[in-house]
């Protein structure tokens, strides 16, 4: 490997999955050491979403189960502070890789959602029956800014856990719809009880976006200010010194 590919490679950030929830699940998350897993059926308000995944079911076989654990696969979003983590919400990044890992050889399903404008029972009765899988991970093109990566466990049965380590939690970031004070606390508690140093997210306010348009065109305005002043200033002198040689005559 070349020396810039190194550098590229070690530069390279690590692979992040945003997971949006409030403070409740948030605890559970952190108590439990496991990600909870839910039931579309009785947790999406996405009907279209809620309709995949149960002809999924159907044509799994009786008694398939389909808990999902959901994450934003990209940078932090205003859809998921307003749509997932409400008012006083958080969002929970972890590594994708250290994700991956705890699941690698098992039963559970995963990966990017795909989203579709339409689609065709035709196109839908090719996946039948080796690749039903495909189809909970179909969703209307009007959730595309989602960026949706999906877990799965698709068999009958016990649902198990998915237990991970501490440090594939790679930060917590609190809404920026929480208030100060609540903030301050919530931060307090994940620094003494779990060791997490939690951030503020600036979603709504980045004092250094903010400060940059308030300067806008101030230096230049200083700067045209002050040559003005210097003009002035070389005027004056100039016409001190023309009086000095009238005298001097």
């Amino acid at each position: 490997m070349s020396t810039s590919s190194t550098k590229k490679a070690a530069a390279k950030k690590p692979e992040i999955l945003r997971h949006y929830t409030n403070i409740e699940s948030l605890y559970k998350i952190l108590d439990s050491g496991y990600l909870l897993l839910n039931d579309p059926e009785k947790k999406w308000d996405d009907k279209n979403d809620v309709a995949a995944v149960r002809a999924f079911r159907r044509l799994k076989g009786n008694g398939t189960e389909a808990r999902t654990v959901c994450f934003l696969d990209g940078e932090e979003s205003i859809y998921h502070w307003k749509t997932f983590a409400k008012d006083e919400g958080c969002c929970i990044s972890f590594s994708k890789n250290e994700i991956l890992k705890l699941i690698k050889g098992t039963k559970f399903l995963h990966g990017t959602v795909k989203y579709k404008r339409e689609i065709k029972a035709e196109e839908l009765n090719k996946l039948i029956p080796k690749n039903i899988k495909k189809i909970p991970f179909i969703k209307r093109n009007q959730y595309k800014c989602e960026n949706e990566y999906r877990i799965i466990w698709p068999e009958i049965g016990k649902v198990p856990n998915i237990h991970f380590k501490r440090e594939a939690i790679k930060n917590v970031t609190l809404s920026p719809e929480i208030p100060d004070i609540d903030r301050q606390k919530i931060k307090k508690l994940l620094k003494e009880k779990y060791g997490i140093k939690a951030q503020f997210s600036r979603v709504l306010e980045l004092p250094k976006w903010i400060r940059i348009f308030e300067n806008l065109g101030k230096r230049n305005s200083k700067k045209h200010k002050t040559q003005q002043s210097e003009k002035s200033s070389n005027r004056e002198n100039r016409g001190s010194d023309k009086k000095k040689e009238r005298v001097k005559q």
